[in-house]
């Protein structure tokens, strides 16, 4: 008996210091797909993948979180060269999110935020060469890098593996980080370079830019992939090498004399892509020990790939997001309504051509009109998908036109088409450049009546028209005005080949006639300086008030945009029956609010399909929707469509 007992006790013995029992425990997809997928940059612990490869060669995964380079040392003769370099990289990645962010900070002092308020305190730069975390980041890149392009396998090879996609997110976080400290470091040093930067000996590279873009040194790096948008409908981005950023460039001084009278602006929110190659000709291990690098920036609008360690590699970027912060800080809307409202105005701001690119010779234009109350952020999500389709975007560029909207049309479009004129003359001196011919014009509201003007050849029509109310004498001396006629004598702008009007009163706004839009246009007020030389034109040419009345003036003051838009208004009566310029293909799209209505009886709420309607036009497409239609998927898709059959027709046009 006692034998048995002590056969037994062997055996529990034995068992008990053997293999563990494996269990299975069914779990959900779900569950094991997020764990899957945490890592240092996700979740903020190592990967189960980097945890695996440390654990097999006996280290501690938490130990080795907390102090890596030990570890990194001790895996190498451990570990495959990838699961080594893959792991290192993960590792620096968590010291990097563990060391204070005091130069990621002071890169984005200015922030989104509308204003950079002053500071009473002096700013203490940053030690950028000895930043614990700016290193971090460059041990992240540098082990990132020889992972993606120096390990045995290529990177085609493992183009399935998800560890690849992991490796290369930590690479471009890291360069975001790096980025951000090259850009402290080279504070009020334009061009400068090469920089101390952690320890690096780091070169600058620009591609796709022109001297003339980057004169200025940026007041904030962003980092576009930390941002989220409100009213954005989508954020369209490219995946690849590097990381996407926005330079903010300084506002134009208003001390500056040129700043007011200058119709074209520049993009102050310029989009790059940023990435970090390391010296080292003998492979790894140089690569490992380098300490000189270059930081190559990319002008993700000219250039989309790059080749790499002899590879063709796709370079991130990020279309979206300098055009979400541009609309964020530009305070447009809020001028907008206070050039139509706010009383005492000394003088009305002329029409301003907004870049939302920098220029590119080789890509034809697209120019946006908004309408009344409105500026360019009514254009915001169809600028948007503009941008973010990939055709559209190696083919065009938007420029977006803002003007005051309490002015007459007729004002407006002459102020426009000055304003146009000298942002082509100025961006194409010589005429030569494919942006300066065969533009595109897209015009919403009463933007689309004042695009349709621009593309009309008027005559002696609107002028005999406005003359009519006076008597033979004084209308003999306003038709030789010089103001007279740049108001009512124009001719069709040469450098747009097709246009696109949406929800435009060609023929009115009967809304506009309503009670209460007939209190907000008494409401509205016109700049001192319009007053005085209508005043001044009226005196000079002994114009009495009874005349003055008969073409719109209300007391002297002259009709306004909205007064304009009524059917009734002389403008209307003036002007509804131009022609467009002869063999200029052009498009309508109209909103159809109450579908039940027949089509011809119908309006968007407040343009009548009637008057939306143009004969002649290529297509048009009506849409269920108010009079916001621009913002309507729809809109957008059939705009897409029309800009694809323009592609065609003008490669046709150019092959010949």
């Amino acid at each position: 008996m006692r034998a048995w007992v002590g056969l037994l006790a062997g055996l529990v013995l034995l068992g008990g210091s053997g293999c563990a029992v494996v269990k299975v425990k069914e779990r959900a997809f779900g569950e094991v797909a997020v764990e899957r997928n945490v890592d240092a940059l996700s979740g903020g612990r190592l990967s189960t993948a980097a945890a695996t490869a440390l654990g097999s060669a006996g280290l501690d995964p938490e130990q080795c979180a907390r102090e890596p380079e030990p570890c990194i040392a001790q895996l190498r003769p451990l570990a495959a060269v990838e699961d080594w370099l893959a792991t290192a990289a993960e590792l620096q990645l968590l010291r990097m999110n563990a060391a204070p962010a005091t130069v990621t900070k002071a890169a984005e002092s200015a922030g989104i935020a509308k204003r950079a308020e002053p500071s009473e305190s002096p700013v203490v730069a940053p030690d950028v060469d000895s930043d614990l975390r700016t290193r971090a980041a460059i041990e992240t890149a540098r082990y990132a890098y020889a992972y993606l392009f120096l390990s045995p396998r290529t990177p085609e090879q493992r183009v399935f593996e998800a560890r690849q996609e992991r490796v290369l997110r930590f690479y471009n976080r890291a360069i975001d980080v790096v980025a951000q400290a090259a850009f402290e470091a080279s504070r009020g040093q334009i061009g400068t370079t090469p920089l101390q930067v952690g320890g690096l000996e780091l070169s600058i590279a620009l591609h796709g830019y022109e001297a003339t873009e980057l004169t200025q040194q940026p007041e904030a790096l962003l980092a576009s992939d930390t941002l989220g948008f409100d009213n954005l409908r989508a954020v369209y981005r490219r995946d690849g090498f590097g990381t996407a950023l926005v330079a903010v460039f300084p506002r134009r001084s208003r001390s500056d004399p040129d700043a007011a009278d200058t119709p074209y602006r520049d993009t102050r929110y310029l989009p790059v892509t940023a990435t970090l190659r390391f010296d080292g000709d003998g492979g790894l291990d140089a690569v490992l020990a380098s300490r000189t690098a270059r930081m190559d920036v990319y002008n993700p609008y000219r250039i989309d790939s790059e080749t790499i360690a002899g590879r063709k590699v796709p370079l991130a970027a990020n279309y979206s997001a300098a055009y979400g912060i541009w609309l964020a800080r530009s305070e447009l809307a809020r001028l907008s309504l206070s050039s139509l409202l706010r009383p005492k105005q000394a003088r009305a701001f002329k029409p301003r051509i907004y870049l939302n690119q920098p220029y590119d010779p080789d890509k034809r234009v697209i120019v946006l009109v908004h309408g009344l109350a409105s500026s360019p952020e009514a254009w915001v999500n169809l600028a948007n998908e503009l941008l973010g389709d990939e055709t559209l975007r190696k083919h065009y560029q938007l420029w977006q036109v803002f003007y005051p909207t309490n002015l007459s049309i007729l004002s407006n479009r002459a102020a426009i088409d000055s304003a146009l004129t000298q942002t082509f003359a100025h961006y194409d001196p010589e005429g030569d450049d494919v942006a300066g011919r065969d533009a595109v014009l897209v015009g919403h509201s009463m933007g689309g009546v004042i695009s349709r003007l621009l593309v009309s050849d008027s005559g002696d029509h609107v002028l005999d028209a406005t003359l009519q109310a006076f008597d033979p004498a004084a209308a003999q001396r306003l038709r030789n005005e010089p103001m007279v006629r740049e108001l009512t004598v124009f001719k069709a702008m040469p450098q747009f080949e097709r246009a696109v009007f949406l929800a435009s009163p060609h023929r009115g706004a009967v809304v506009t006639d309503g009670w209460p839009l007939r209190m907000v246009r008494k409401l509205i007020r016109l700049p001192f300086d319009v007053l005085r030389e209508t005043a001044e034109l009226a005196q000079r040419n002994e114009v009495g008030q009874d005349e003055l009345q008969k073409i719109g003036f209300r007391k002297g003051r002259p009709p306004t945009g909205p007064d304009d838009l009524s059917p009734n208004s002389l403008f209307m009566r003036s002007t509804e029956n131009l022609p467009i310029e002869s063999g200029l293909p052009y498009h309508t799209i109209v909103g159809q609010r109450d579908l039940k209505l027949p089509l011809l009886q119908s309006s968007d709420g407040a343009v009548p399909y009637r008057s939306a309607h143009l004969d002649g036009a290529l297509s048009e497409k009506v849409i269920p929707s108010g009079h916001s239609v621009q913002e309507t998927p729809q809109a957008i898709l059939e705009l897409r469509r029309i800009l694809r059959i323009d592609m065609a027709e003008y490669a046709k046009r150019v092959e010949r």
